[in-house]
């Protein structure tokens, strides 16, 4: 990399990024990946796991510790019912804690596919100690 360039993914989706490689060889991992073809106008998602047919497996989302902003829940909220909606699960990671690689392939395959209730928390995953 050149002095002065800035990598597309901070330090945090890099390591989740090669976890999620390792983790579903044979499948496509696209990140910051913007949503609108789901309707989904100026959404984004850290990371998308795609079948080798590009079809959509799992949305990744890192999970940063503080105060969400305001209208930040809602939106989230939003954003896991339409995805659920179409078929895509959902998994957040902490961003401090990011599950190893078989974990990671373990979560994935426990996630429900039905939509959440528009009420429901926030799925938060933490790895086992």
């Amino acid at each position: 990399m050149r002095e002065g360039d800035t990598p597309l993914l901070n330090r945090q989706e890099q390591v989740l990024y090669g976890r999620l490689v390792r983790a579903f060889p044979g499948h496509i991992i696209l990140a910051q990946a913007e949503l609108s073809r789901l309707g989904l106008e100026r959404s984004v998602v850290d990371f998308v796991i795609l079948s080798a047919d590009f079809t959509a497996l799992a949305a990744v989302q890192l999970a940063l510790r503080g105060a969400p902003r305001d209208g930040q829940n809602e939106r989230q909220r939003c954003l896991d019912t339409a995805l659920c909606a179409a078929g895509i699960r959902v998994l957040r990671v902490p961003a401090d804690d990011i599950p190893t690689d078989a974990a990671l392939r373990a979560l994935v395959a426990a996630l429900p596919l039905s939509a959440p209730p528009v009420s429901a928390p926030r799925l938060e995953i933490k790895r086992a100690s």
